[in-house]
Parts: C-alpha cells; structure tokens; sequence
C-alpha cells in the first residue's frame, strides 16, 4: 500500500486503501455508512461529480485509521479536489507539495521522547556501545554489568562506564537494583552532526556481525539501474516503510535486540 503522501487526489488515495485491504468486498459500504451518507453519494464521490465535506472527511480519516499528521493531509486533498478557482487550487497545491517534502524527513514521522544535549548526544552516539546497553537493559536477564559485558562481548568496565552514564542522563534507571530502559526513545535527525557517526557505527558492528553465520540474520545488497521514476517511487516507500516497522516494534514486547540498517543512494 502506498503512503497517502503519494496522492494528491483523496478519490484515488480512497480507492487505493480500499483495494489494498484483505475482504475489500463490501468495504466501500461500511466507508459510506461510517461518513453517513448513501451508497449513491459514496458512488457520486468517486466518479468525482461529489466532494466531501470536511465532517465526513474526518469520519474517512478515522475510518482509514490514519495518524493527526496524516489526516490533516487528507483534509488539505479534500479541499484541493473542492477548490474552485485556480488561484486556490495553486494555494493548495502549494501546501501539498509541502506537505509531502515534511513527510519525506523520517524525524518528522518516528516520535522521539528523549531531547539530549548536544554534550551528550557527542558521547551517546560515539560508539554502538551506548545504544546497544540501551536497548538490551530491556530484555529479561540482561540487567547488569556482568550479564550485558559477556553478551556483547566487551569489559566489565567499558559496560559499567557506559551504564553510569545512561543513568546519569536518565537514558536508562534502575528498579530494585535492576538495570532497565528509561526514556522511551530517542531519534538523531538526518541533518544532526552526529548522524554520520550514529550509522557508521552500526554499519561497522554489521560487518563483525557477518563473520557470523546466522540463519536468523538478513544481509542485503543491490545495486540497479532503474528510470528517474522509478527511482523517486522507491524514495518515496522508505519513509513509509521506516514508519511501519517503528509502528510494529514500539509496543513489542522486549525479547531479542536487533539493529536495522537501510542504504539507499546514488552512485
């Protein structure tokens, strides 16, 4: 399914999400039904020769499931497709145009909960270390020095350093002398100075990692020379991509640690 942001016509994001989805048989009813208006309206609005009105476009938007951000996009297609003049339609579709370049930013579309300092942030994102302890202070078993030193493979000390520092920056706590995680999440931006150095750390610890066969473990390489559109389809899958696997993980249940890695670049 393609992000709403692909669209700028509410009609054609409509049909798409309906023959997307598993039993779409029927589902345009319960689309009608749950705006309040007749099957011959909901026809009519299809065909184009209706609009909707901006009360039943929020009854779409939840019926769609779609996130504040996203609804607030569909409401700007809903008033672009009732524009009536050309100076609006060149107004809204201004903003559109807008609001799809925001959605390309994946920090504008994974929430983060932790705002570090740039003193910290230097130190956090320094090595993989800090990020790893982090993360695996959420699985059951690993909530001290010595469980978490010999599960990454590094000194006591290196673990009790990098620990004292979490704590003292409220990035993980302890509960009934147990390490865990402390704030939810954190997130360095695409144009963060530290973003370089957050990637090639994790990138370096995947090239140790492979050394490992691993049948659980996915390593992927493509290159390919594909059309100028096809290409900025692909641009466009990525952040929607990022978004649905931050969506599936965030309220999993902590029992493995893994680190996704996603390339995609000219060259």
């Amino acid at each position: 399914m393609k992000s709403i942001y692909d669209f700028t016509d509410y009609r054609e994001f409509s049909k798409t999400w309906i023959d997307s989805q598993e039993g779409s048989r029927g589902l345009r009813g319960r689309l009608a039904e749950a705006m309040g208006i007749s099957s011959t309206m909901m026809s009519l609005m299809m065909k184009g020769e209706k609009n909707l009105s901006l009360e039943q476009a929020a009854e779409a938007a939840e019926f769609f499931g779609l996130n504040e951000r996203e609804t607030d996009y569909f409401f700007l297609l809903v008033e672009f497709g009732k524009a009536g003049t050309h100076k609006l339609q060149v107004k809204l579709r201004r903003q559109i145009r807008e609001a799809q370049a925001q959605a390309k930013k994946i920090s504008n579309r994974v929430v983060k909960d932790a705002d570090l300092s740039d003193e910290v942030k230097a130190i956090f994102y320094s090595s993989w270390i800090y990020s790893a302890i982090r993360i695996l202070s959420a699985v059951e078993g690993y909530n001290d020095v010595g469980s978490i030193a010999k599960r990454l493979q590094i000194s006591p000390q290196a673990a009790a350093n990098a620990i004292d520092f979490l704590l003292e920056n409220n990035l993980c706590k302890k509960i009934n002398g147990k390490l865990t995680y402390g704030v939810a999440r954190t997130h360095v931006a695409s144009d963060s100075p530290f973003v370089n150095k957050h990637a090639q750390n994790w990138r370096l610890r995947g090239f140790q990692v492979m050394d490992h066969h691993n049948e659980d473990h996915l390593f992927y390489t493509k290159t390919m020379a594909v059309s100028v559109e096809a290409a900025e389809q692909i641009r466009r899958l990525l952040p929607a991509w990022v978004e649905e696997i931050d969506r599936i993980s965030g309220p999993s249940e902590s029992e493995k640690v893994y680190c996704f890695n996603l390339d995609w670049f000219e060259y």
